[in-house]
């Protein structure tokens, strides 16, 4: 069984959960005895810059479509690794599955990302409509393809995403007092919610010292910075940028407090990064976040509520000892041989063997 896996290069280091879940993938199917054929890395294609708005065509359909028309990428399934990839699937001939990672409902922030908006949509619906089996990452994001799209259960397998060996407790790392958020700057991940909450609690009397760090790139981040400005807190608030994936361990380990305060999210890969290294993750409660994923995170009501629960954590030894070792527990069930080997299975179900 020949099995053609449809995602950017990987030899470059991934920069969100889409790559992420790439490397992972390809490093479980190696490990359960797979060798996929990889279209876009064998092409020599350069590494997708960031923020181009051409690369989605570029990078997911000309060169795969190239290939196939001079007859060059023949498999006997192939697995498109999001919707936008599966968009050259009515080329293909030969088993397909594509992996959803959730359904976007909230409006579009740019222009830029109103056109990626559309193109996206355009392979989610090719892809739903084509594909033998549609794998989801999370029983979350399986409920809103099938409410959204209609789409049958038996034609659905969820299988968790996975978390690299590489993320875990740094010992010598020394903890400076930083609540910590990682991730895009936009509406949708509702940084707003953190900053307001961060100024309620550096107000509280007698808390210990702590300063807000937030890595990521977005169409938000002028808002945000404005916003810490009127709320008086610049000087305790840094804004680092993207963060490099060889930083990225020691940066989680470098918080003492972590928080996801998104809306939404197909899986909430930060959740279980920052607990395999031992920080404390705060949740916005009734958030739109898989409850195998969130479950051992701490659940925040309202901004003062989170003010609270970081006061609770910073000041409890106990309590904040409790939690690490519940965090850790939890993200050692993510691991990359389960995401190879279910995935070989899932290949196996529709090829036949």
């Amino acid at each position: 069984m020949r099995v053609a896996v449809l995602c950017r290069r990987l030899d470059g280091k991934p920069r969100n959960g889409f790559e992420r879940y790439a490397h992972n993938l390809v490093a479980g199917l190696k490990g359960a005895g797979v060798d996929p054929l990889l279209p876009n890395q064998e092409a020599g294609l350069p590494i997708m810059p960031s923020g181009s708005l051409i690369s989605p065509p570029y990078y997911d359909i000309l060169h795969p479509l190239i290939k196939i028309l001079r007859g060059q990428l023949k498999a006997e399934v192939y697995h498109a690794v999001t919707d936008s990839q599966a968009i050259i699937f009515p080329w293909l001939k030969g088993r397909k599955i594509v992996t959803m990672h959730h359904v976007d409902k909230t409006p579009a922030d740019s222009l830029p990302e109103a056109v990626f908006r559309a193109f996206y949509g355009l392979g989610t619906r090719i892809a739903l409509r084509q594909a033998d089996k549609i794998i989801c990452i999370s029983s979350q994001t399986e409920r809103e393809v099938r409410e959204a799209y209609g789409v049958s259960a038996d034609r659905i397998v969820t299988i968790p995403q996975a978390l690299a060996p590489a993320f875990r407790p740094i010992p010598d790392v020394v903890k400076e007092g930083i609540v910590g958020y990682i991730g895009a700057l936009k509406k949708r991940k509702n940084v707003e919610f953190l900053i307001r909450s961060y100024a309620i609690y550096v107000r509280k009397e007698g808390v210990p010292p702590l300063k807000l760090v937030i890595c990521g790139e977005g169409t938000d981040r002028p808002f945000l910075e404005n916003l810490c400005r009127e709320l008086g807190i610049s000087d305790k608030v840094e804004f680092r940028g993207e963060v490099r994936e060889e930083d990225l361990v020691a940066m989680y380990n470098s918080f003492s407090l972590f928080v996801l305060p998104s809306h939404q999210e197909g899986f909430g890969f930060p959740i279980i990064e920052a607990q395999a290294c031992g920080v404390p993750v705060l949740t916005l409660q009734g958030a739109l976040i898989p409850e195998e994923v969130a479950t051992t995170t701490v659940r925040c009501k309202d901004e003062q509520d989170m003010a609270d629960q970081m006061a609770m954590m910073m000041s409890s030894p106990e309590l904040r000892e409790k939690v690490i070792a519940e965090g850790l527990r939890h993200a050692s069930a993510f691991s990359v041989e389960e995401l190879g080997t279910r995935t070989k299975t899932t290949y196996g179900s529709v090829y036949g063997d």
